[in-house]
């Protein structure tokens, strides 16, 4: 009996099955390419700049203008999509290799119930506030990148360095814009609070589209509503509020 053969048959089944699998785990490790657009549910609305976070590798990107996104990952990977004001979405990549197209068609978000107190330490803007930065929280702590970098030195150990190449690049443009965004929906949603339908019309009296123009022509700047307790909130309503009903036409002055 020939044992050499019987060891090599097993021996050449083992070295396929090998190479088998070896070729499975490279293609399940290939890279693929992500992308897609980003816009409301309507398609009429391009969200720029969404944000978009692989969750497993930690890569993280904007959408351009048009509201197009790539992003590199892998099969299994998961994809976060986040934009402020919407609900967020997420998907987990199928394909082995090559491109994968997700077209992402995002929700508005509920606001919060204004008068209910969820919390005795915390009112619900506080909690809403606290869950969205939590969500873009890997965004709003990437530095901007300033015009002179001070963290490179020449090699005698003096000097600076002037980049006005990187900070100009798009991916800070997008980073500098989205958080202007997000620190202009945060004065928003704190006026929202404060200064909340059901509230102004409890001082007023106001309802309907009564309601709706003298909200919409009296909202107190953000800085002074964060300096108003709510005795001088209601006085400054309610001074606008007799001013509305003896002519609406005329208009007081924030400060007045």
């Amino acid at each position: 009996m020939n044992f050499s053969r019987l060891f090599l048959v097993p021996a050449l089944a083992c070295a396929l099955a090998g190479g088998t699998f070896s070729k499975a785990r490279a293609q399940f490790d290939a890279p693929v390419l992500v992308r897609g657009q980003i816009t409301d549910t309507s398609k009429k609305l391009v969200l720029y700049p969404a944000t978009i976070r692989n969750k497993t590798s930690g890569t993280r990107v904007f959408s351009d203008n048009g509201g197009y996104y790539r992003i590199n990952a892998r099969m299994g990977d998961e994809i976060l999509i986040s934009f402020i004001g919407y609900l967020p979405d997420s998907f987990k990549v199928v394909s082995m290799a090559g491109t994968e197209v997700h077209d992402v068609r995002m929700k508005l978000r509920e606001s919060f119930l204004h008068e209910v107190e969820v919390s005795g330490k915390w009112n619900p803007y506080q909690l809403d506030s606290i869950a969205r930065y939590e969500e873009f929280r890997p965004f709003l702590e990437t530095p901007n990148r300033a015009l002179v970098d001070t963290s490179k030195r020449s090699t005698g150990g003096f000097g600076i360095v002037i980049s006005p190449f990187t900070r100009g690049s798009k991916k800070e443009k997008d980073l500098r814009k989205f958080k202007r965004l997000y620190e202009d929906h945060e004065k928003q949603a704190y006026i929202d609070y404060r200064y909340s339908k059901s509230f102004v019309s409890r001082v007023t009296g106001l309802s309907g589209d009564s309601l709706l123009r003298f909200t919409q022509k009296y909202q107190p700047p953000y800085e002074m509503l964060r300096n108003m307790n709510n005795e001088t909130l209601i006085f400054w309503i309610s001074e606008r509020a007799k001013q509305w009903r003896k002519d609406p036409n005329v208009t007081l002055r924030p400060d007045q």
